[in-house]
């Protein structure tokens, strides 16, 4: 149990809060881990959806730069519900960097088949995150949870019972409807991801592409007639980073069609006509819909010298 939990840790690592630092755990042959501070930053997702994963750090007690409390013994089961490609496994790395903690993978094939086993195991599996200071994460735990048996209900509601155990923090990142929420123990807290939209696309293309110096610009919460541009080559590139941000695709496969890219552009820096000629050859879903919708918006991204041009107010 414990050769397979070492295996499954994503950075074995400790950090030490008074030197505040980070540190290899004693008597492990381990790489050592890099902290990322930016992980908060990179989180594409509303800013109510940031608050609530922020009271939910709050809750336990781990905030950066906050003070310890009593709440931080409080067990949590976190359930992370949405589909495939949402930015669930973004959150799960982006809360367990806030929380300065490695993630103790657990796998839907590595749970025992029957309630009496389970929950000796579950122990075991606190036991030893808690001994690591680790964040468990249940890797699409929807598929065992979705089984309309009592019997697998059962297995749920024994990990789910045994996961809130005091000190212990589990992420649950599944798939689930609301019926098949309804049948198992009630978690902690839920967190919902919508799928993704043009908006949200578009905020992780320019990450990619490294320009979030352009998510201010074209931000989700602002009309992209409201943009300006500051010259013509800027502009050439966020009407191209429009264009590919129609295209109906889940966080996965923005990554893989970025590799694709990437692979094309045999060994200089991808651009987004990369992209768009990947996304082609791939057949990407592009609806009617969304070209009518992407042919209005990209009207309103207007060049440079018309926006300096406009008589001002």
């Amino acid at each position: 149990m414990e050769e397979l939990g070492l295996e499954r840790l994503s950075w074995i690592t400790g950090y030490d809060t008074e030197k505040h630092e980070w540190i290899t755990s004693n008597g492990l042959d381990c790489d050592a881990s890099v902290y990322d501070q930016d992980a908060w930053k990179k989180l594409v997702k509303d800013q109510q959806t940031k608050d609530l994963i922020q009271s939910i750090l709050d809750t336990i007690g781990c905030s950066p730069g906050g003070p310890q409390s009593e709440q931080v013994r409080q067990g949590m089961n976190i359930l992370l519900r949405g589909a495939q490609g949402t930015g669930k496994r973004t959150v799960v790395r982006a809360i367990c960097n806030m929380l300065k903690r490695p993630i103790f993978d657990i796998r839907a094939n590595d749970i025992p088949s029957t309630a009496d086993v389970v929950r000796p195991w579950a122990a075991k599996v606190v036991s030893l995150a808690i001994q690591w200071n680790a964040v468990v994460v249940v890797d699409r735990g929807d598929y065992f949870m979705k089984f309309p048996w009592p019997e697998h209900r059962e297995r749920v509601n024994v990990m789910i019972q045994e996961f809130e155990s005091p000190e212990c923090i589990c992420l649950w990142p599944s798939v689930l409807t609301d019926k098949q929420q309804a049948l198992i123990r009630p978690f902690s807290a839920t967190i919902n991801f919508p799928d993704l939209d043009p908006a949200a696309r578009r905020h992780r293309w320019l990450q990619l592409f490294g320009r979030d110096d352009l998510a201010a610009t074209l931000s989700s919460s602002e009309v992209t007639s409201n943009a300006t541009v500051r010259d013509a080559e800027e502009w050439a590139f966020i009407r191209e980073i429009e264009k590919i941000s129609w295209y109906e695709l889940d966080g996965a496969d923005i990554e893989d069609f970025m590799t694709l890219a990437r692979s094309s552009a045999g060994g200089c820096d991808p651009t987004p006509q990369h992209v768009k000629a990947s996304l082609k050859d791939w057949g990407a879903p592009l609806p009617a819909r969304s070209k009518v919708a992407r042919f209005f918006a990209l009207r309103e991204i207007r060049p440079p010298v018309l926006a300096l041009d406009e008589p001002r107010s």
